[in-house]
């Protein structure tokens, strides 16, 4: 719309202040304070954004020690600009004293007994270890001499009977002379397995030396060799 057109009347607010209107940019330089503002406003800006934002997720992470990328860079860039932190040492001469632990006495339990015998049965021997070496058992079909020395006549022939009598059936008398002359009526054998038999010899006759004698046998077949002497009981 042209001025001329314009159908109200001027007022106050149509009065310009040509003074007021802006200014061309080249109109006046600024100051080197107006330059230079700015840059250092980033300059100290960005440190303190970078070490709030560090802490801030530092705090968010739980203090396991893992930040982003961003966060290392922000913490490459603090580690420049923040001093170490000192750390306090307590002085080497302090001592720390312990405590000696506390010793509970424990009640003296009185002693019960226990039932907890238990019976054992009597082991039965067995027959292997009951068992002992049997005694040597008489010859009763052993050769028997008996010989007078001295003896009562007809002394020989008792002692060959009585023998006979009890089972040995081999036993027999003779006149000869021994050579062997005991002072006491005595049986001889003349191996050490025909003790048994001698014994029982002496024992039917009512006679008591036995003696080993290993010549008997050239004079008494079976080596069973009975001298009656004087001291002889006929039967």
């Amino acid at each position: 719309m042209s001025k001329s057109a314009y159908p109200y009347p001027p007022d106050e607010f149509d009065q310009v202040d040509l003074s007021s209107r802006p200014k061309e940019v080249h109109a006046a330089r600024r100051s080197l304070w107006g330059r230079i503002w700015p840059f250092l406003l980033v300059i100290v800006l960005v440190p303190v954004v970078a070490f709030l934002a560090v802490h801030f997720l530092a705090g968010r992470g739980g203090g396991d020690g893992t930040a982003t990328g961003g966060a290392t860079a922000s913490q490459s860039a603090t580690a420049q600009t923040t001093p170490p932190a000192e750390t306090s040492t307590p002085p080497a001469d302090q001592s720390t004293e312990t405590v000696p632990p506390v010793e509970t006495p424990t009640p003296d339990v009185p002693d019960t007994p226990t039932e907890t015998a238990t019976e054992t049965e009597p082991v039965e021997p067995t027959d292997t270890e009951t068992s002992e070496t049997p005694a040597p058992v008489a010859d009763m079909t052993a050769l028997v001499l008996v010989r007078n020395n001295g003896a009562p006549n007809g002394s020989a022939a008792d002692a060959a009977e009585t023998l006979q009598a009890a089972g040995w059936a081999n036993a027999s008398f003779d006149t000869v002379t021994p050579d062997t002359t005991p002072t006491t009526s005595t049986v001889y054998y003349s191996r050490a397995d025909q003790e048994a038999t001698a014994q029982q010899v002496a024992s039917t006759i009512g006679v008591s030396g036995v003696e080993l004698n290993e010549t008997v046998a050239t004079t008494a077949p079976g080596g069973i060799l009975v001298i009656v002497t004087a001291g002889y009981q006929q039967h």
